[in-house]
């Protein structure tokens, strides 16, 4: 399973420089989207997120991402610049 990040669906969308490397992760994301599964932001999926924000220097909202990326074991896609180097994340640099 694949999680692309905002910035992969701008890029994607707008057919960007990156757009290809984001093409296949986000047919998947496309195509997964339609099968109707929600995440819900519970309080335990909050914890995991506030831990990774203190222990990985993540703002807030790159943290719940990427909890709930680790909690459904899939790879998140990005090219935020925050994700770089970071554990099941594909990042790419922004072209701009």
């Amino acid at each position: 399973m694949s999680v692309v990040d905002s910035s992969g669906w701008l890029e994607y969308l707008a057919g960007g420089e990156n757009a290809g490397f984001f093409a296949a992760a986000a047919l998947e994301a496309v195509a997964l989207m339609r099968q109707g599964k929600v995440i819900v932001l519970d309080e335990r999926l909050a914890l995991v997120a506030a831990e990774i924000s203190l222990q990985e220097r993540l703002p807030t909202a790159d943290s719940i991402i990427l909890a709930t990326a680790r909690a459904h074991e899939a790879t998140l896609w990005t090219q935020d610049a925050d994700f770089a180097g970071k554990r099941d994340v594909k990042y790419t640099a922004s072209p701009r």
